[in-house]
């Protein structure tokens, strides 16, 4: 089997030779490196796609390769500080940076993967697969990199990168390395484990991350991918949960099994039942007392954001919910404001905002790109759109829909095109009811803004109400006095369903 990657062609008379003299370049990438991360990351993208582009021979291009490896590998803390910090839409620097990262990460791993290209073309080898094992250990290290960078900044991954790791791994399938250890220190991490650990990655749907849940994710990757079974034999139940289909030849991620689709072609399946099973006992685990993992973090709210996490990746790995309705196009028009003091403001209707109560922030507008019973997929379509985080609170006039909706953000995608964000909402409620609410006895003096999302009164099985309360404000199983618009009362928070930027969202029960 050759390898047949997407690489750009060699330009036969470039504007200005690059530089490639190793003691030259070692000297620029130590000073380039000092200067600040988003134009290092840009002038280091632009040197290297001008080498990718240019004929020389294969040591040359290993030695400048590694060279820039080594570079980037302290660039990218530095880069990924920032994102963690940026808001959404990207916009000035911050968008700037997230180009200048995804075209480093792509020139580095179209270099290895040009590297990798000339070995497997040769004829006569010497000392055994070392040399192709480590150049494809290298073009996969240089893929995960380009996904954890388009994750980060909530970027499209760039095109070709499924395809040419899909390529890659049928080929050291067919050259039987795939099971190769990586190094002779590291038995148990092999070629085909990098690039398990990239597939289930992108099960994850890491566009739901936030920032700084993606380090936690590869470490937990790093610690548990070899549960997960990848075989070119179909499962006897392909629409099984805990199964997912990767489709070689084609440049997208695998997708679960039970979620339908078809891909031409052949495919691989990733079986994830053991590391469903793992997952689980994990989860008990810490939910009876169980240590933490350092990288959880040792906040008061650690246990239940790790938990929730792992849940969440539980049910992306093993039990992926399959979509109920279909994705129906729409060019509505949106009014939308972020944040519960907003969403409460806005769910007052015509009621004046109360006196020392500044008025609520002004709506700013998107367009429906596709919606379902259950959401919509928005496009930020504002001159100044407003700053938004995964896990929002947000409320929503759409066109032709009468009321105030209220929904949570679950997604992002960043089109790196101007300022424009795509983002994805999940409906909570039709009816939400501005109220306000204290610890029980409180004076009211102590009455704060909360947000109900009521329950369906005809409906039995309807999920039971639920408050969304300023975070921290108020702890599971605690009564509070209610003051909402049918009258006064008291509550018992019975479970914490969500915990957002700036809010918690309980459900609870009245008590008489």
């Amino acid at each position: 089997m050759s390898l047949a990657l997407r690489l750009p062609p060699f330009a036969e008379r470039p504007r200005e030779a690059p530089e490639i003299r190793s003691s030259r370049v070692a000297s620029w990438l130590t000073e380039a490196s000092t200067r600040e991360p988003g134009f290092a990351a840009r002038i280091m993208g632009e040197a290297l796609a001008a080498i990718n582009r240019v004929s020389m021979s294969h040591s040359r291009r290993l030695d400048l390769t590694e060279q820039y490896w080594k570079a980037a590998a302290l660039l990218w803390p530095r880069l990924e500080h920032r994102f963690i910090r940026a808001s959404h839409p990207l916009q000035g620097d911050d968008l700037d940076a997230a180009k200048a990262a995804l075209k480093l990460a792509n020139e580095l791993s179209t270099s290895y993967k040009r590297l990798l290209a000339h070995e497997a073309a040769r004829r006569f080898r010497f000392g055994g697969p070392r040399r192709l094992v480590a150049l494809v250990r290298r073009a996969f290290q240089a893929t995960s990199r380009v996904l954890a960078n388009s994750y980060l900044t909530y970027s499209p991954v760039p095109a070709h990168t499924w395809y040419d790791a899909h390529e890659i791994y049928m080929f050291t399938r067919e050259r039987k390395i795939h099971r190769h250890a990586v190094t002779i220190d590291q038995p148990d991490i092999t070629l085909e484990r990098l690039y398990t650990q990239s597939l289930l990655l992108a099960l994850a749907n890491p566009y739901g991350f936030l920032p700084s849940q993606l380090a936690v994710v590869l470490h937990y990757l790093d610690e548990n991918s070899h549960l997960a079974k990848l075989t070119p034999v179909p499962p006897v139940h392909r629409m099984a949960k805990a199964v997912a289909i990767v489709p070689v030849g084609h440049d997208f991620p695998p997708f679960s099994a039970n979620k339908g689709g078809n891909a031409e072609g052949t495919k691989l399946f990733l079986l994830t039942f053991d590391l469903a099973f793992e997952l689980q006992e994990q989860i008990r685990g810490i939910e009876a007392g169980a240590t933490l993992p350092r990288e959880a973090g040792n906040d008061p709210d650690a246990r239940h954001r790790h938990i929730a996490l792992l849940k969440r990746l539980l049910r992306q790995w093993a039990i992926p919910p399959a979509r109920q309705f279909n994705r129906l196009p729409s060019r509505a028009q949106v009014a939308m404001c972020a944040g519960l003091p907003g969403v409460w403001h806005y769910s007052r209707g015509t009621q004046h905002s109360p006196p020392g109560v500044p008025p609520p922030p002004a709506m700013t507008q998107c367009q429906v790109v596709n919606h379902t019973a259950g959401g919509y997929a928005l496009r930020q379509i504002d001159p100044t759109p407003a700053p938004l985080r995964v896990g929002d609170l947000i409320a929503l006039r759409v066109e032709g829909h009468e009321g105030l909706q209220v929904a949570m953000v679950r997604w992002f995608r960043n089109t790196l095109a101007g300022a424009v964000l795509e983002f994805g909402c999940e409906l909570l409620s039709d009816a939400p009811e501005a109220a306000a609410a204290a610890a029980e006895n409180a004076p009211d003096s102590h009455l704060m803004p909360v947000l109900v999302l009521p329950e369906e009164a005809l409906d039995a099985d309807a999920p039971a109400p639920q408050l969304a309360a300023p975070a921290g404000a108020f702890s599971l199983e605690q009564a509070v006095s209610l003051r909402r618009r049918s009258g006064s009362g008291f509550a018992v928070l019975t479970k914490l369903v969500e915990q957002g930027p700036g809010f918690d969202l309980y459900e609870f029960v009245t008590v008489t």
